[in-house]
């Protein structure tokens, strides 16, 4: 918008009669309406110039002094036949002389305090603009005058200041007129305390006017002056999100008036709305003071591409966490006497990056990762009531997901480790486990068929089934034992390992975030033991079946053996966040690598297209790839001969196209995978 305000060339008469042709204004007497011209300015616009936007805020009324404007809106339309919405602009009214924008004969045209339609010089125009700042603070001044062009104004200058407030700006209208509802203008005078450090908090408050100051006292009881507050600014919502005693006093410093928003209005604003539990969270994170915990050592150690990294230990709970240098450098900033503010001019000083987003999210992973303190830091939905269908979902998810932590593991596993499993680390004990590895995957081939045919003759093999679920518990437990045992080969820590239950089947976990302090190599084997146990473990049980004359016993030795192949070709997905997945990432030495191998195939692929040379800068994101189709075809052919052998099993015979529908359905619902995670990639990119 281009427009210009003018020097006073419109007599202050001229500007009297316009006001006095409304009737929201003609009982006023001759020396109010010269106040309220004087508070007109105004203002040029060019044929062509929007002056006011539908669905905008009001924050002024218009009176024409000269030219023609036209008045648009827009009108949603649905196609009956493809049910999709079309927008178009409708003419509605051209204004004169003599009319107003926002103005009707008792009062304003929006009751909802924004603008009910779009307006546009048709010619150039001269408008005198009338600030509602202005207009309420006339009508308060002069008491007796229109109440309802008083309250109006009142409202809409709420919704102007609570929009200003930073977790408010992204409110639509409506939302600011209910907010603007609610809030209760509270005075304070000079010294007068808002409320004290440790009372309960009930509220928080606008500042519409004055200044209040926020201080809070030491240990020994002495007071520090923390901040001094103008408008607008919110003060007080702290302790609504933590549900935590006030941490500071607030006190007037001169005649103030207050918006006190009450905590079911915020409770109920977060719960509706994302953004605003986001910016709730940020604000904490920027007043807060950051300190390092002191359990925390700092593991420095360089990437395959040379660049140095940080590795972060907490000893208190077993926690890791991984620093660029950027994040090295703001770690080191976090000494208990800066703030969010201070540390984003920090790090743009130091590196020429202003990125407060980068470096709140930081602090508040840290905090949430139990790095740091003096961040009070809880989940912006906590404690807030949930739709009854919520709460009985997750109360099923909790029961379907059942999960069971051992404490710290790592005395345990260090005993065993040195008193038995270190003899299958060494040179006779990891070939005598390969021999079991190779010998028993022959052994499970050739026991296939004469063990398929066991099934035809044996009653009740569905009780084979049911002891196969302690068994595969057992694999699992095995598989983690694996990734466990071979990080204390390599000398690092296992603080937890646990079981659980996920939705139909068994599993175990592992915590072997040590191996973060070692190198590329040995985190690498790590990452494959799980694999190479289930290996182990199935070839041992295909071994014995060869022992064993009980077709019972050989037909749930064959069924386990197959479960634990089919569960250590799972774990190499590299699509899921498994062990394969971790291995690639290891080995290319590229954090994140899915989210970035999604963002290049996005961005940068189309080019390599055109200019194959630059595969060459991104050989990490084509192996990945290359990787995923891999397993997604190699998914298909296992999911064919894994048919083949049940439809054996159970007597059925298809010909080859029907047999190749489960396979190919595997495949289409596996790449539909793929294809969301992209599609929802690249809406974030747009």
């Amino acid at each position: 918008m281009a427009e210009r305000q003018l020097e006073n060339q419109i007599q202050l008469e001229q500007r009297q009669q316009l006001l006095q042709t409304f009737p929201c204004f003609a009982n006023y007497s001759l020396v109010e309406i010269r106040q309220l011209a004087n508070l007109l300015t105004e203002w040029k616009y060019e044929a062509g110039e929007i002056i006011v936007v539908e669905n905008a805020l009001i924050e002024n009324v218009y009176l024409i002094a000269s030219g023609q404007l036209e008045v648009t809106r827009e009108i949603k339309i649905k196609n009956k036949l493809t049910q999709k919405i079309k927008a178009s602009i409708v003419p509605v009214a051209v204004l004169y002389e003599g009319d107003a924008i926002g103005l009707n004969e008792t009062g304003f045209f929006s009751t909802t305090g924004k603008r009910t339609a779009t307006v546009r010089a048709i010619t150039d125009a001269i408008l005198l603009r009338l600030d509602l700042h202005d207009l309420q603070h006339f009508l308060q001044q002069h008491a007796h005058l229109q109440a309802t062009l008083y309250t109006s104004a009142e409202h809409m200058l709420r919704m102007q200041l609570i929009k200003h407030i930073l977790p408010f700006s992204r409110l639509s209208a409506e939302r600011l007129k209910w907010l603007a509802e609610r809030v209760e203008t509270v005075g304070a005078n000079e010294g007068d305390i808002i409320f004290h450090q440790g009372d309960k908090g009930e509220c928080c408050y606008l500042i519409r006017s004055g200044q209040i100051e926020i201080s809070a006292e030491d240990k020994e009881g002495n007071p520090h002056q923390l901040a001094i507050l103008s408008s607008p600014a919110l003060f007080g919502e702290a302790t609504l999100m933590t549900h935590s005693p006030r941490n500071a006093t607030a006190r007037a410093l001169k005649k103030t008036e207050l918006f006190m928003l009450r905590h079911e209005y915020v409770t109920e604003l977060i719960e509706k709305d994302q953004d605003v539990a986001q910016i709730f969270m940020l604000l904490m994170v920027d007043r807060s003071r950051p300190l390092q915990c002191d359990t925390v050592t700092v593991h420095p150690r360089l990437a395959a591409d040379e660049q140095e990294i940080f590795i972060l230990k907490n000893s208190k709970n077993g926690a890791y966490f991984q620093l660029s240098m950027e994040g090295w450098f703001i770690w080191q900033q976090l000494n208990g006497e800066q703030t969010l503010r201070e540390i984003t001019l920090a790090l743009a000083q130091q590196f020429n990056i202003f990125a407060p987003d980068l470096v709140a999210g930081l602090i508040s992973k840290l905090a949430k990762a139990g790095f740091i303190q003096r961040v009070e830091l809880t989940d912006s939905r906590q404690g807030f009531a949930q739709p009854r269908w919520m709460r009985l979902f997750n109360q099923i998810r909790r029961c379907l997901e059942a999960r069971v932590a051992i404490g710290d593991a790592d005395r345990a596993l260090s005993y065993w480790y040195h008193k038995i499993i270190w003899i299958f680390f060494t040179r006779w004990g990891q070939f005598i486990l390969a021999f079991c590895s190779i010998a028993g995957l022959a052994a499970f081939l050739f026991s296939t068929n004469s063990t398929i045919e066991t099934f035809d003759i044996l009653p009740d093999t569905w009780v084979l089934l049911l002891c196969l679920i302690p068994a595969m518990l057992l694999s699992v437990t095995l598989h983690e034992l694996g990734h466990a045992f071979t990080t204390k080969a390599f000398g690092q820590e296992v603080h937890y390992m646990g079981i659980g239950w996920y939705w139909l089947g068994p599993i175990a976990f592992t915590d072997t975030s040590d191996m973060w302090l070692s190198h590329r190599w040995p985190r690498m084997v790590v990452n494959l033991a799980g694999i190479y146990t289930d290996c182990i473990v199935a070839g041992v049980v295909a071994l014995i079946i060869l022992l064993m004359s009980n077709p019972y016993i050989q037909a749930f030795l064959w069924l386990f053996a197959l479960l634990t192949y089919l569960s250590a070709f799972r774990m190499l997905n590299p699509l899921q966040e498994l062990d394969g997945y971790y291995f690639l990432m290891d080995y290319l030495e590229k954090p994140r690598l899915r989210q970035t191998a999604v963002i290049w195939l996005i961005k940068d692929f189309p080019k390599a297209i055109r200019q194959p040379r630059l595969f060459r800068h991104h050989s990490a994101e084509v192996i990945y790839w290359l990787a995923a189709i891999g397993f997604l075809f190699s998914t298909t052919f296992v999911t064919y001969f894994v048919q083949a052998f049940i439809f054996k099993i159970i007597g059925l015979h298809f010909n080859l196209i029907i047999s190749l529908i489960l396979p190919f359905a595997v495949l289409f619902i596996s790449s539909l995978g793929v294809i969301a995670e992209i599609r929802s990639q690249k809406e974030e990119l747009i």
